[in-house]
């Protein structure tokens, strides 16, 4: 009987996630033949009748979840229906991602036998090893678990290594675009990454990325993209300045492999801070790149909020940016989050002069609501309302082509997750 399998419950946003773990048990020796399964947690009658017969052939079955705070509430329905109807002691429930990392007692108390705290490409193998030799996990870091009724978490990782594990799996056809840096350095207050990650930002190295752009290329992807909280930090020490040398190596290479066609530089899943473009910027994506949108993060037209939110940059800076990057001849997508906590009707009119000024230039904008998240210092506001003055507003603009996003859907979430929160018992 095999001793342990892996199952990683599948849904639309993690799988990214879920193609860089299962990566990381293939780079790891002692776990790279495991057993592992994907399943869709749409359907839990299907779901549950996948799972026990996988849960009858092996001894260990370790159930993984990797989910974001707008997923808890659906997270919470499958693994109590899964408990409810499964009973093999050999299950195991983990859980990981932004949400997990950021309130591990909390998710334990959703049911989960074990959490993965920030990232998991060393946790998660060690966890299958000790699990397929029936050894304690209370001392594999970066974890937290129940013991005697009290939250155990376990000593902190160091950092990643990113070239240690491959960014995606071939053998299981898990492709995903290849996450070239992890960490950020300026911690907004209202985004998880710096939190989760660390601030010092690490990069993977060109011979990674080009030998994986290769691996994928051959495995029929078509069209190359990059995950990076700011494209144009590549290879900078301090993840703040830009270095252009390191960046036109990656392009060049990069490129090389997949046709400037097929290959895009600063946009969706990667963005880019107003503050890193520049002339010099947009000439290495325009020559190297089929780049036609480049992603910034505005966030707000009120400066004071900028401050409050400690972006660290200018409402300037996003009208050079946008000047900037409509003179090279690309499209401008900014991103604005309504609904912050301390915004005044003033700040709200700041935004929208702001976008106003925007659209004229040719820029489209990218809304999105609050969105209270735990680890971060504005976990405990509230969650962000879009009031029907503003809403009209933003309709009138996506009737225009002017105007983008889930902002909707984003505050129906905002406001789920955060009731679910606080009124969850256990």
């Amino acid at each position: 009987m095999p001793e342990t399998a892996v199952v990683f419950i599948t849904g639309n946003n993690n799988k990214y996630s879920l193609a860089a773990l299962v990566g990381a048990l293939e780079s790891t020796p002692s776990t790279a033949a495991v057993p592992v399964h994907f399943l869709p947690g749409k359907n839990l009658e299907l779901l549950c009748e996948s799972i026990r017969p996988l849960a009858e052939i092996h001894e260990r079955l370790l159930v993984c979840f990797s989910f974001a705070t707008t997923g808890i509430v659906a997270v919470h329905t499958i693994l109590r229906a899964l408990r409810m109807h499964l009973n093999p002691s050999g299950i195991v429930y983990m859980a990981g991602g932004p949400h997990p990392t950021g309130d591990p007692a909390g998710t334990l108390a959703l049911g989960f036998d074990i959490v993965v705290v920030s990232e998991g490409e060393e946790s998660l193998p060690e966890l299958v090893a000790a699990l397929s030799a029936g050894n304690p996990v209370d001392e594999i870091k970066g974890i937290a678990l129940q013991r005697n009724g009290e939250v155990l978490k376990t000593a902190k990782r160091p950092p990643v290594e990113l070239d240690r594990f491959a960014p995606f799996s071939v053998a299981r056809n898990r492709l995903s675009p290849i996450e070239i840096s992890r960490g950020c350095p300026f911690a907004c207050r209202f985004c998880q990454t710096s939190y989760i990650f660390g601030t010092r930002m690490r990069h993977r190295s060109i011979d990674e990325i080009t030998k994986h752009i290769a691996l994928s290329k051959a495995n029929g992807t078509r069209d190359f993209r990059f995950i990076s909280p700011n494209a144009l930090a590549y290879g900078s020490a301090d993840g703040r300045s830009v270095d252009f040398e390191a960046i036109e190596e990656l392009l060049r290479a990069a490129s090389a492999i997949t046709g400037r066609e097929h290959l895009y530089f600063g946009s969706f899943p990667s963005e880019v801070r107003p503050e890193a473009i520049s002339k010099e910027a947009l000439e290495l994506i325009t020559t190297y790149a089929a780049t036609k949108m480049v992603v910034i993060g505005a966030q707000s037209g009120s400066q004071r909020i900028l401050d409050s939110l400690n972006r660290r940059h200018t409402v300037d800076d996003v009208s050079k940016a946008v000047a900037l990057i409509l003179e090279a001849g690309l499209t401008a997508s900014v991103d604005f989050i309504f609904g912050l906590p301390g915004e005044t009707d003033d700040d709200k009119r700041l935004s929208i002069e702001m976008i106003e000024e925007l659209t004229a230039m040719g820029a489209r904008v990218h809304s999105h609501t609050f969105i209270p998240l735990p680890g971060t210092p504005l976990a405990e506001s509230a969650a962000g309302v879009v009031d029907e003055e503003l809403a009209r507003y933003l309709s009138r603009l996506a009737n225009k082509g002017l105007q983008f996003g889930q902002w909707k859907k984003q505050q129906r979430l905002a406001e789920e997750s955060t009731s679910f929160r606080s009124g969850f018992t256990g």
